[in-house]
């Protein structure tokens, strides 16, 4: 083990599976009950004593969320899946996504570039959004477009991860120790506890 790996060690993603089925089987239940309830509703309305108008008004309003509701779970059903992300890293190199299979994709710091537009700041948090939704915002080359796009941190995966402010605040000490030309909004390094290099 070299000196930067002592410095810089690789940090796991920690999945909790039991508030990963939790969630699951209550998004679950709500998909069912909900058009369930629906029709439930439209049902007992049509036999209660109110006007013809209400009644043809609900009847129709319960079918069109059934409808939706099976329309959404056909087009779900149809959905090619992806690679189930399963574990997230973050090490020497970047952040990487890994699924049964192996790596899906990586953030890796030699891909951050500078503010194209000679803004303050290459890394940041946009000063739009509200605190329980505070993504971290960096810049790379996008090869559709041919030109430098702004991106978001985002820790992929179909479970929930317990450590995710861990990863960001590792992912951006490596941004200061690989790469220190990077701007990064002091905001950012006292939203996770970072001190610059």
């Amino acid at each position: 083990m070299g000196p930067d790996e002592d410095q810089f060690p690789v940090i796991d993603s920690k999945i909790s599976k039991g508030l990963t089925l939790a969630i699951k089987v209550f998004f679950s239940i709500f998909a069912v009950l909900t058009p369930l309830m629906t029709i439930l509703m439209a049902w007992l309305t049509v036999d209660s004593n109110i006007k013809m108008e209400l009644k043809v008004l609900i009847v129709l309003l319960a079918i069109l969320i059934a409808a939706g509701f099976i329309w959404l779970l056909i087009t779900k059903i149809k959905e090619k899946p992806g690679p189930k992300i399963i574990r997230t890293a973050v090490d020497r190199t970047g952040i990487h996504h890994y699924s049964h299979q192996g790596l899906v994709k990586s953030i890796l710091y030699t891909q951050l570039m500078p503010n194209p537009e000679n803004g303050k700041y290459d890394v940041f948090i946009p000063l739009d959004q509200t605190d329980t939704n505070m993504d971290l915002c960096y810049y790379v080359f996008d090869d559709l477009s041919d030109k430098v796009v702004i991106r978001s941190l985002f820790l992929e995966g179909d479970f929930v991860i317990t450590n995710g402010n861990s990863l960001k605040k590792h992912f951006i000490k490596g941004i200061t120790f690989f790469r220190p030309d990077l701007k990064i909004s002091p905001g950012v390094l006292e939203l996770y506890k970072l001190e610059r290099n």
